[in-house]
């Protein structure tokens, strides 16, 4: 009887004295914040050890954090706690840093824990997972016009590129070029669809674009919406504008023209009267004609302002030194808000020659008395063969 009493005795000490041993500290978290956090944040962490058994000593908690996760204070790596007593708790708070080169996904941050109780070392290990997220920034930069001066009729491009300046991944991305509303028409289509845009990506688009006919000259915004969403799922919009003058284009040219004498002659005063009509836009500013010609006289004449759908005249005098037909240019300088242009318009005067034109009239005069002598031998040589 008493060795089966003593066997039950010894196990029941056993037990009592291996359970305080075998305890664990619990290392429980208390703040994990931001959640989800942002590559090239900032986080705060803060966990407890909590002691609910008996007194333990050389207590020191150890992080281990994955590599993209950095602890901002490198001696908070390592912390020696000393003793935690029964029941008894300490806590910690880490400020740890998210590179900013990390991408979106979830990171592990272990703690191990040690110390010494009962003349026995134990260890526990716990792992809290962090959700790394980036956002999305989409951004338009380097707007440009080609050419930069337009006009009403005009084609140009618009060229800009769009980055991505966030943290995240941005997808489905829509970039709207809008001109409903405005004197403009898209000449291609006026969206572009991008799949995928990572952080730090640049892709440049351009839209072609037309400005309306009888456009009033001023400038003008056009909108550049882009929708996108974000690693959520949800949906982003922005809304950028490029900046588009349209500028006055005179458009200068002769039209009419009138020569007094009708039909010059070699040596006579020759008097040109033009008159140059804007077509354009815009108002024509310092105009004036030149004739490029092998006359001597009055070859400028100086038209000043010419506003659009209006005219004005050029008078010119010149002597009708040679004969014949004789190709001249007049040229047709002017200043808009586009620059300084010329225009140059192809003429050809002709001018008679007295010598040749007296004696057109006897050749002119004997071709019927010739063929009338021709027709009367002709007809005498038939009646004599007949008889």
């Amino acid at each position: 009887m008493k060795q089966p009493l003593l066997t039950i005795v010894a196990a029941f000490a056993l037990i009592f004295m291996i359970a305080p041993a075998n305890a664990e500290l619990e290392i429980v978290m208390d703040q994990l914040s931001p959640q989800p956090v942002e590559p090239g944040q900032d986080l705060t962490l803060s966990v407890r050890l909590e002691n609910e058994f008996s007194d333990i000593e050389n207590v020191r908690l150890e992080i281990l954090p994955d590599s993209p996760i950095k602890l901002k204070n490198e001696n908070d790596r390592i912390i020696d706690e000393g003793s935690i007593i029964k029941y008894g708790a300490v806590a910690e708070t880490y400020l740890l840093h998210v590179d900013p080169l990390a991408t979106s996904g979830s990171y592990d941050i272990e703690f191990r824990a040690r110390w010494s109780g009962n003349n026995m070392f134990r260890e526990t290990n716990k792992t809290f997972r962090v959700m790394v997220r980036g956002a999305p920034q989409l951004m338009i930069s380097n707007i440009t016009t080609n050419p930069e001066r337009i006009s009403p009729k005009d084609k140009f491009d618009i060229t800009f590129s769009v980055s991505n300046d966030g943290t995240g991944t941005a997808r489905e991305v829509q970039v709207s070029a809008v001109t409903s509303g405005l004197p403009f028409v898209s000449v291609d289509a006026d969206t572009n669809i991008i799949k995928r845009l990572d952080p730090g990506e640049s892709i440049q688009l351009s839209y072609a674009i037309q400005v309306k006919d009888k456009t009033e000259i001023s400038s003008y915004s056009i909108p550049i919406e882009m929708d996108y969403k974000d690693e959520n799922g949800e949906n982003t919009s922005s809304k950028s504008f490029a900046g588009v003058r349209v500028l006055g284009k005179a458009e200068l040219a002769i039209s009419d023209i009138k020569i007094e004498p009708q039909n010059p002659v070699e040596g006579d005063l020759v008097t040109v009267n033009m008159r140059i009509e804007n077509s354009g836009t815009g108002e024509a500013k310092s105009a004036k004609v030149s004739l490029d010609a092998p006359f001597k006289g009055t070859r400028t004449a100086f038209l000043g302002k010419i506003k659009p759908d209006d005219d004005a005249p050029g008078v010119f005098t010149i002597y009708a030194e040679k004969g014949g037909e004789i190709p001249y240019s007049a040229n047709i300088e002017f200043e808009d808000d586009l620059g300084v242009r010329t225009v140059t318009e192809p003429l050809n005067l002709y001018v008679r020659n007295p010598n040749k034109n007296g004696m057109a009239t006897p050749v002119i005069v004997t071709l019927p008395l010739i063929g009338v002598g021709v027709y009367y031998l002709h007809r005498r040589k038939k009646l004599n063969n007949t008889i």
